[in-house]
């Protein structure tokens, strides 16, 4: 019975996320299935502190790095990085493509994948609306760089939430994440872009035969509302890096490197009025931490009472198997699983089975090359892709979830092969 019920409660939560009744945010969704599951005695006090106890390092790491963001965002710096882009490319359509692209990946690497979409989508729509193209070519843009800000996200620990709760739970260290993942993450962008490109030739191979202003676009330095603050930025930004190679020698969390750094520069910024404080606070994705951890909790409760029970065992077998046979199915697997149930959640259920399974050392990897570019596969994989499809709605163009399906098979599923062959290639040599 307790089964049935946290599964109805499960299904139910889905199915009004994928609806979203009269507009309800996916997270009060979800925290009206955790609530429920607790009036029902099917979730206890306890488990709150065990889910709490998995995600609070990821949490306040995300929370700094999107005020971070936030407020290199707020004095033009992405803008800045984006107008060189478009005055060097912006009559060549596969090198503006691109450009834009490489720009996504980089924002994810460094920052991580939901800052990626809340920066890039407002962008690419106007550069797009500059250069008066159609939806359909307005369209190829947003998915290149939409599709870039997950598939990303597998280099460095902080690019993505998922990252850094699988890191936490297996206690890997930022220097051993990097040198498991950067090669299959490096193979994962480039993998994008070639993709992309074969995919969306038609609108993006040929050379633009309309003649754009030069001035219809800004100047990059005119981007920059204060150049010292950019300069610091810089700054910060390598400090950052360095904090986070260091966290672990030192005995701090990546939490701790991403909040200290994103507190220089809100002082500075404060100093020179450059941090209006509310709108600095609200660019937090509040309502993505608490998407986050009510669907985790609605997870355990599947996972507390029987409903995972079989991962393990699919694990282990093809795990027996080969190396090769271990990490894409694995991968293939976990990646099923957050296109079905986004790639929070999934992290959970796949960290608890490789425990369980206890072995090799390679699972928590490929688990999460499935889970961060898998969850590309349909709209709910990934919080990315849910802000994703709500940024470009705003900027006026509606795409249903049927649609996005059709980029998400054929997009995808190469990508996510190409870069597990990379995880392999690694091990096996």
């Amino acid at each position: 019975m307790s089964l049935f019920i946290t599964l109805t409660v499960f299904i139910a939560a889905l199915t009004f996320i994928l609806i979203k009744p009269k507009g309800i945010n996916e997270a009060f969704i979800a925290l009206a299935g955790a609530a429920l599951l607790f009036a029902a005695q099917l979730l206890k006090p306890e488990d709150a502190a065990y889910i709490w106890g998995f995600v609070w390092n990821a949490t306040f790491s995300l929370i700094g790095i999107m005020l971070f963001t936030s407020l290199l965002d707020y004095n033009g710096f992405f803008r800045w990085a984006a107008l060189h882009i478009v005055h060097r490319f912006h009559q060549r359509r596969l090198a503006l493509f691109i450009g834009l692209s490489i720009m996504a990946a980089m924002i994810t690497v460094f920052f991580n994948n939901d800052g990626t979409i809340l920066i890039m989508v407002p962008i690419v729509l106007e550069v797009t609306s500059l250069l008066k193209l159609s939806r359909s070519e307005r369209l190829t843009f947003l998915v290149g760089v939409g599709f870039m800000a997950d598939t990303a996200s597998a280099p460095l620990m902080m690019s993505n939430l998922t990252n850094i709760l699988t890191a936490d739970f297996f206690d890997i260290s930022f220097g051993e994440y990097a040198s498991r993942m950067l090669l299959p993450g490096m193979i994962a962008i480039v993998a994008t872009i070639v993709v992309s490109v074969v995919y969306f030739w038609e609108p993006i191979g040929k050379t633009s035969t309309k003649k754009t202003a030069q001035n219809l676009f800004p100047e990059p330095a005119s981007a920059i509302a204060h150049k010292p603050l950019f300069y610091l930025s810089w700054v910060n930004i390598v400090l950052m890096m360095i904090g986070y190679l260091g966290s672990e020698r030192i005995g701090i969390p990546v939490a701790a490197v991403a909040l200290g750094c994103a507190a220089i520069q809100w002082i500075a910024s404060a100093s020179a009025r450059r941090a209006p404080f509310k709108e600095t606070i609200l660019r937090v994705p509040w309502l993505i931490i608490l998407f986050a951890l009510s669907m985790n909790l609605i997870v355990y409760s599947l996972h507390v009472h029987g409903a995972t029970a079989w991962f393990p065992e699919v694990i282990e077998r093809a795990a027996e198997k080969s190396e090769l046979v271990g990490i894409f199915g694995s991968g293939l697997l976990f990646a099923m699983l957050a296109a079905a149930i986004n790639n929070l959640p999934a992290v959970l259920i796949s960290s608890l089975a490789i425990e369980q399974v206890g072995g090799p050392d390679y699972l928590p990897f490929a688990s999460l090359l499935g889970t961060s570019i898998g969850a590309k596969l349909t709209p709910i994989g990934s919080l990315a892709t849910l802000l994703w499809i709500q940024l470009v709605g705003q900027g006026g163009i509606k795409i249903s979830w049927r649609e996005y399906m059709k980029y998400g098979l054929v997009l995808t599923l190469p990508i996510l092969l190409l870069a597990l062959l990379g995880l392999w290639m690694l091990d096996w040599s």
